[in-house]
């Protein structure tokens, strides 16, 4: 009788505790411009956007530079870049970036465009 009530309790705990897995956070990725100025300034590094989101309590998990790829600009000094700034962070987190000015990158896709951007070596 002991060893049925020991099994029954085994295999209750497994199915009981299968239902509490672990997921893996969820991630999601939100970009910034550089605010980069032709001939003048290179912009935000990704390093200090980076240093930002983390300042603020976000949690980032990974950074990259891009460029938008279908929007025009300028060739003159003076005028702004398509230069950004991406970084992958926690889903939950995605409030807070948003306050700060990130934008969720999934902004810059339409049914035309599968990304609306490149990425490039960050200088």
């Amino acid at each position: 009788m002991i060893q049925l009530r020991v099994a029954l309790l085994a295999v209750t705990s497994t199915f009981l505790l299968s239902g509490c897995a672990i997921k893996p956070a969820e991630t999601v990725t939100v970009y910034k411009s550089k605010n980069a100025v032709q001939c003048e300034t290179s912009g935000m590094s990704v390093q200090d956007s980076a240093n930002t989101l983390s300042s603020y309590g976000v949690t980032v998990k990974s950074s990259h530079c891009g460029v938008l790829t279908e929007t025009m600009f300028a060739s003159v000094c003076g005028a702004k870049t398509g230069d950004i700034v991406f970084h992958d962070i926690g889903a939950r987190e995605e409030a807070l970036a948003a306050e700060l000015g990130y934008t969720n990158i999934d902004a810059l896709k339409t049914a035309e465009l599968a990304s609306g951007f490149a990425a490039v070596d960050c200088k």
